[in-house]
């Protein structure tokens, strides 16, 4: 099972805190602490601009966990208060906004007085000191992202292209075939049908292309139909394997997922980086993990069957 990927960030003065939490998550999570150097985990590289390491690492990951301590004393409304590093508070606002609520956590000392802002933000407190509490607050956290699904609607183009897949092919194929008793094509009727949907490995410059390829290597036979609602015929392939007729398709509309990510880190598409890689893989998995759980969402799990290219 592949782990998520979760981020750590703090203030330079807490990194052992940081270390600590590391130590509790590490069993469940691949965990990677803002300023590990290691060059193919480090989030901050040498000649790369800050921001835009940032911005990055919130798609490269699945959660995100930002530790809150009493770093900067601050005069608010008269009143003297503790609260954690400016640049903590960015990440954290960084990170919520791109992950979410429940893919984001705030792990904080209880002594830092929180603005009505943070309303809605999840957070874990611990007594600065005191063992114990910090890592019951870290396991609470642990426990909320371990049952946090994937299939959250979100800006992350995969998520979004795979509800769009889903309600123009998916959903009329199936229903056609439930409506229907089966599918009629070749002057005969079948009653056992299914929906075998083929991922690519990785994501090619040329999706079309690399889809072509795929489909060359399985011998087919293409049909259409007419699905009520619809002012255009939808058109699949098919094969016949065991008086079972599959339709198959390949779904193109991933290229989105190349596009998207290529305009919001043109540098790294440009050169096809580690970071760039890692992160169309995890589109890709975020793209079947949201197809699969519509599936089982509207029923039609025992007729799809999703797999990734060469687990044919």
């Amino acid at each position: 099972m592949i782990k998520k990927k979760l981020f750590i960030g703090s203030s330079s003065e807490e990194l052992k805190l940081a270390k600590k939490a590391k130590a509790i998550l590490d069993k469940d999570f691949d965990v990677t602490i803002w300023n590990e150097r290691v060059w193919d985990s480090s989030i901050f590289k040498i000649n790369q601009n800050f921001l835009s390491d940032l911005l990055k690492a919130t798609l490269q990951y699945d959660c995100g966990i930002l530790l809150g301590t009493n770093d900067d004393k601050v005069v608010f409304r008269g009143k003297e208060m503790l609260q954690p590093r400016d640049n903590v508070l960015f990440e954290l606002g960084l990170f919520t906004g791109r992950l979410g609520t429940s893919k984001c956590a705030f792990l904080i000392d209880k002594d830092i007085k929180l603005l009505s802002d943070f309303g809605g933000l999840s957070l874990a407190q611990f007594e600065k000191g005191n063992d114990k509490t910090f890592e019951l607050a870290v396991g609470q956290i642990r426990d909320l992202f371990l049952s946090s699904g994937d299939d959250e609607l979100n800006f992350f183009p995969s998520a979004t292209l795979a509800s769009v897949y889903f309600e123009n092919l998916v959903v009329p194929i199936c229903r056609y075939v439930i409506e229907n008793n089966g599918f009629e094509t070749r002057k005969k009727h079948f009653k056992k049908c299914r929906v075998k949907i083929i991922i690519p490995d990785k994501i090619n410059k040329d999706v079309n292309l690399q889809f072509e390829r795929l489909k060359s290597s399985i011998e087919t036979e293409n049909v259409s139909f007419k699905y009520a609602g619809r002012p255009r015929y939808i058109s699949i392939d098919t094969k016949i394997e065991n008086d079972v007729l599959e339709f198959i398709d390949f779904p193109t509309i991933i290229t989105g997922i190349n596009h998207a990510i290529s305009n919001l880190l043109p540098h790294d598409f440009n050169r096809l980086s580690p970071d760039y890689n890692s992160i169309l893989e995890r589109e890709l998995r975020r793209f079947i993990t949201t197809l699969k759980k519509l599936l089982i969402r509207h029923g039609f799990d025992e007729m799809v069957e999703v797999i990734r290219e060469g687990n044919e």
